[in-house]
């Protein structure tokens, strides 16, 4: 294992059983994830220890988070609800997959024009069935591409034209024009994973344009050129990594969340530190994090 591992601090020393969509907010200088299965939603401003956690008793999971400006728009498993985290009440917003029982909402972003873009998966983990869903601000939701196991990612280009996708079960991230209509077209492959790379989860773009990739069962991040060249892997210590975004008064400072395997053993428990939240320093910047007008 590299050296430079020893960077990483532990920000927040949860132990989620799947931490995941974690999110800047600057306005409020805290970051926002989720813990998967909690299922709960974390807000922790930095530096300081103190932290706020609502359960959503009402759902077996989240899938992800996104900031709105009136609160936070959360993807449970099934529905889509808005969360007043002054209050801690919920009210339900969408539900586009109406009711079909074999998908569960998963990883969500907003684009840089204030689209909402949200994925789901098949709950076998096993069927090509899983949808990838953009709202249409008054008018509904339109499918933007089907035919994966699970969706994970998305992010998107400095200048909004390019959308990138984590098909995590094909280990591969796609790429995809983004029309200035919100339209996707142009599907490639912009980078694939060898098995033990682990596979692709959560998707940060910083703002030189390069693509960064939790990979879960990997123990690592990854940082990937605009032309689909590896730049920098960077390890740390814990196996389930999952996703991440750019923070700080800079947006220099990365952030990562992970989680823990169901099977592992209690000894092997107490002496891991997957489910914790980590950070360290990157050289690049990232880019401000959209928040969705509704």
């Amino acid at each position: 294992m590299p050296a430079d591992i020893a960077e990483w601090k532990i920000f927040a020393p949860t132990r989620d059983r799947l931490g995941e969509s974690i999110l800047w907010h600057p306005a409020e200088q805290a970051l926002y994830w989720i813990d998967f299965y909690g299922p709960t939603v974390h807000r922790q401003r930095q530096g300081s220890g103190a932290r706020d956690s609502w359960k959503m008793d009402f759902a077996e999971t989240i899938g992800s988070l996104v900031l709105t400006e009136k609160g936070l728009l959360l993807a449970v498993d099934h529905g889509l609800h808005l969360l007043d985290t002054a209050t801690g009440k919920t009210r339900v917003f969408a539900n586009p997959k109406q009711g079909q029982m074999n998908l569960v909402y998963n990883d969500a972003k907003v684009d840089r024009a204030g689209r909402y873009w949200v994925g789901t998966y098949d709950v076998s983990e096993r069927e090509p069935n899983a949808l990838f869903y953009r709202m249409v601000p008054g008018t509904g939701w339109v499918v933007g591409d089907r035919g994966f196991v699970i969706c994970n990612g998305p992010a998107f280009s400095p200048d909004n034209r390019k959308l990138y996708f984590s098909d995590t079960v094909g280990r591969r991230i796609l790429s995809y024009n983004l029309g200035n209509d919100g339209s996707i077209s142009g599907r490639r492959v912009f980078f694939t994973f060898a098995n033990n790379d682990g596979m692709p989860d959560g998707l940060a773009v910083d703002s030189a344009g390069n693509v960064w990739c939790a990979l879960y069962g990997g123990s690592k991040v990854v940082c990937i050129d605009p032309k689909g060249t590896l730049r920098r892997s960077l390890y740390l210590p814990a196996t389930f990594v999952t996703s991440l975004c750019f923070a700080g008064p800079e947006l220099k400072t990365l952030y990562v969340t992970t989680g823990w395997d169901g099977s592992t053993t209690e000894a092997t428990k107490a002496n891991d530190v997957g489910g914790a939240v980590f950070m360290r320093r990157v050289d690049i910047a990232g880019l401000p994090e959209p928040i969705m007008a509704l």
